[in-house]
């Protein structure tokens, strides 16, 4: 924008000149400011700017907002911060709607009807907190803290350690997530493989782009970092995208070329290109290098040519011909694609829930990680690599816990999953109703909703309003969703322009940056930051956390990170917002790293000879050196959480070191943990088993992200819901003329558990036999913009004279089964087979 001098001065001479025939500038303006400034219109003086971060999604991009008379009233990219480039998404601009939202609650309210009644009482702050924790305190001298079940959506960096400190000074292990939900089948596939979950994809060195079912334009979890990176590496050096999905997204729309593929069958495309890549040798060179640190058998010793054989047998009937007819792409367009990945080096192959939120999502994920090791492609620039986040140290909360104790409750029905590493917590409450595996007294949840994010609506509504199976409900919330309108206690949240946080995000050019959230405006009335009221309860039960307010974590977290003290620390973030260490290199080959030949040493450190593994059985708190090296490596508890290196011919890398399981520090193409369970060791086809027979009157419903929605939190921002509020469902036109249906039809869909009515939109943009859905809309609480619903605490606002859609879309969790993956427990969006018809 101009200097704000220069554009006055240019307009007093614009004024000057008006009768002139002729109309010049006094001079032309001399600077282009690149942001980090703002004016009012109404005054023209400059608005105070602050640096922060946003929390509209997962990707959590720093920000800086624009205050005008104590109202936040812009929000914009932070210039400084090299992952986003100083580039803000719509959803991140609209966060200006979150604090002055006029549903928003402001005080704590004790239901006073019955549950989902909607009738409430405001109470204090003391009489909420009083009667939450004297609850608390009778569970605690009962014996039973595990009763006190916490619940969690977005909940990450400082604001996850502080609650969490809170919940182990208390002694509950009881903490539900929602990982299930998003993406844990692709984190546990990665700890089956590299042993880190989280990717990261270096577009800006890749010469090649492979994509299954991400639709990273609109909704990756590092969105606006990743986005404008592939955009310029598509505009700039001309790389190829190839994208795999059901639908044309605008990630596909934006792609070199569109693979439509029938629901579920990535998995079959991946393992035909594997197939071609090692029958015709193109894993040379690269990916030979790497086999070197692949576990591809069950002897980890095996040479390269026994490990090449055992690719190549395992992947022998997996032929483009056979992979056409599970998937229906064409043979041909397999061979191409994986001839055109392997010789373009360095490629990226990246991949969301369009591929791995199915029965088969598990092996589908491990079959990319294939992928990717067989040309050579991991962790190298240009390549699928381990991400990296800046390592903040900071306060470790109360200094004598208790040993924690949990309900077992959030790996989903005993016996289902195999490796549920990061729960099924979209199971929660149906395990919750059936009792046989306990239950809570207190059920908390925080930054979610239970009700309306989960599958199976209807079942979740019923457990909820129960008091017999849930005798005490709290939610803490800004605002009075759906599932709020169920507690029995609402404490009014902070939005996130309203906190105090430090960040550690992915960087997206693999080095690390620290950044930050501050209030950008004070929490109106009397609603509070949840963190600082878990520390005021940790002080009211008598295990104070070390300090006093979320702002003071911080403050002595900017003092402890040895990075962020050297730019200045606290005062430094507080101005500046974001900070790179400049003696930070971008990490690249992780896996080369050697450990200290001093750690390889000592009474407390054990080889496992059939593994090749270095561990300190002391940090597995194994019981004794004797039963640890007895048991060994793999089958002695948590021995992960003692991995030092991986022997590798006559040299100890530290290699992909072990998170959740105990793999071996190989790359992991062959799961011995697999082969343990009777599951297949290395990754392998199977069909959905609802696709196999379906119906003619049936299709498979799939869910999808749009770019100015999130999940739940975002449908009562006016900005973004004037430009999405409605989601009919998209249907190809082959198979609408088969159904008899035409553009803007009423349409219900049926499945086992219940039905919803929607409209039709016919277009090409979709693959025969589906019917897809976004999942953004169709809130039934949440306020005017959300609902159409006015709620017991809407103020006038007279932007809604101005709203002028009456639609709210539906919400497609009403008929989807709470069903995971049977190896790792994510839900199974994709996989839904539903009757349609015209209304």
């Amino acid at each position: 924008m101009l200097n704000r001098r220069d554009f006055l001065k240019a307009g007093a001479a614009l004024a000057g000149t008006l009768g002139m025939t002729r109309v010049a500038l006094a001079e032309p303006p001399r600077q282009l400011l690149m942001g980090g400034k703002d004016f009012s219109r109404r005054t023209g003086l400059e608005r105070e700017m602050k640096p922060s971060a946003c929390w509209q999604c997962v990707s959590r991009c720093p920000n800086v907002g624009y205050v005008e008379d104590g109202r936040l009233v812009k929000i914009e990219g932070q210039i400084n911060s090299i992952r986003t480039l100083g580039k803000l998404c719509a959803k991140g601009q609209a966060g200006v709607n979150q604090p002055n939202d006029p549903d928003r609650i402001l005080y704590p309210l004790r239901r006073t009807g019955k549950r989902g009644e909607g009738k409430w009482k405001k109470i204090s702050w003391d009489e909420a907190l009083t009667e939450i924790t004297n609850y608390l305190n009778k569970l605690k001298d009962e014996g039973n803290p595990e009763k006190f079940m916490f619940h969690y959506g977005r909940m990450k960096a400082s604001s996850s350690k502080i609650i969490k400190q809170f919940l182990a000074a208390y002694g509950t292990k009881t903490i539900g997530n929602h990982t299930s939900i998003c993406e844990g089948g692709k984190w546990t596939a990665q700890e089956f493989t590299w042993g880190k979950h989280y990717d990261n994809w270096d577009f800006d060195n890749a010469r090649f782009v492979l994509n299954f079912g991400s639709n990273l334009f609109e909704a990756h979890t590092n969105h606006v970092s990743t986005a404008q990176r592939l955009v310029n590496a598509i505009n700039e050096r001309g790389v190829r995208v190839v994208s795999f999905d059901v639908m044309l997204s605008n990630t596909v729309s934006k792609s070199g070329e569109w693979v439509p593929v029938k629901p579920g069958t990535d998995l079959a495309a991946v393992l035909a290109m594997c197939h071609v890549i090692m029958k015709e040798d193109l894993y040379l060179p690269h990916g030979e290098e790497f086999l070197k640190f692949c576990r591809v058998t069950e002897n980890v010793n095996a040479s390269m040519e026994e490990k090449v054989a055992a690719l190549k047998a395992h992947l022998k009937d997996y032929t483009p011909e056979w992979a056409e007819q599970q998937s229906g792409v064409p043979a041909d367009k397999l061979r191409e694609i994986a001839r055109a990945f392997a010789l373009n080096y360095p490629a990226v192959v990246i991949s969301y829930r369009g591929a791995v939120a199915h029965h088969n999502g598990h092996d589908c994920e491990r079959a990319i990680q294939m992928l990717a090791a067989i040309t050579g492609n991991i962790d190298v620039p240009g390549g699928r690599c381990r991400a990296v986040t800046p390592k903040w140290k900071y306060p470790h909360g109360y200094p004598n816990p208790p040993k924690a104790r949990k309900l077992d409750v959030l790996d989903g029905f005993k016996g289902k999953v195999m490796f549920p590493t990061h729960h099924i917590s979209h199971q929660v409450l149906d395990v919750i109703r059936d009792g046989s595996q306990g239950r809570p007294d207190l059920y908390m949840w925080y930054c979610y909703q239970p009700v309306y994010s989960n599958p199976q609506v209807q079942r979740n509504i019923d457990t909820l309003k129960d008091e017999k199976i849930l005798p005490f409900t709290v939610s803490i919330s800004p605002f009075y969703d759906e599932s709020s309108a169920l507690a029995d206690i609402i404490l009014p949240d902070a939005t996130y322009t309203e906190r105090w946080d430090w960040e550690d995000m992915v960087s997206p050019n693999q080095i690390p940056e620290y950044y930050m959230r501050q209030p950008l405006v004070e929490p109106p009335a009397e609603v509070r930051d949840f963190k600082d009221v878990c520390i005021e309860m940790a002080e009211r039960m008598g295990f104070p956390l070390g300090y006093r307010s979320a702002k003071e974590f911080f403050r002595l977290s900017c003092e402890m990170t040895p990075s962020v003290k050297k730019a200045g620390g606290y005062d430094y973030m507080v101005k500046h917002g974001v900070y790179v260490d400049p003696d930070d290199k971008p990490l690249f080959y992780q896996f080369l790293k050697e450990p200290p030949a001093s750690k390889l040493e000592g009474d407390e450190v054990l080889f496992d000879s059939d593994t090749g593994v270095y561990w300190n059985w002391k940090k597995a708190h194994a019981p004794g050196r004797e039963e640890a090296a007895a048991k060994g490596y793999t089958h002695s508890k948590k021995a992960y959480k003692g991995y030092i290196g991986q022997k590798v011919g006559d040299k100890v890398y530290e290699a992909f070191k072990p998170d959740k399981i105990n793999k071996t520090g190989y790359f992991e193409l062959y799961s011995a943990l697999m082969a343990n369970k009777g599951l297949p060791a290395m990754p392998t086809w199977h069909q959905i088993p609802e696709h196999i027979n379906i119906n003619p009157d049936e299709m498979i419903l799939t869910t999808y992200k749009v770019n100015v929605q999130t999940h739940s939190r975002t449908q009562n921002c006016k900005w973004l819901t004037e430009i999405y509020y409605e989601n009919p469902a998209w249907i190809n036109p082959a198979t609408a003329e088969q159904f008899g249906i035409e553009e803007g039809d009423d349409i219900r869909l049926t499945s086992g558990m219940g039905k919803i009515e929607t409209r039709a939109r016919v277009t090409p943009a979709v693959y025969p036999g589906i019917i897809s859905i976004s999942n953004h809309c169709g809130h039934w609480e949440y306020g005017r913009m959300a609902s159409g619903k006015k709620t017991l605490f809407s103020i006038d606002d007279p932007d809604y004279a101005r709203k002028w859609w009456s639609e709210n879309g539906v919400h497609p969790n009403w008929i989807i089964p709470s069903s995971p993956d049977p190896v790792n427990g994510q839900q199974r969006w994709m996989d839904t087979v539903v009757k349609v018809e015209k209304v």
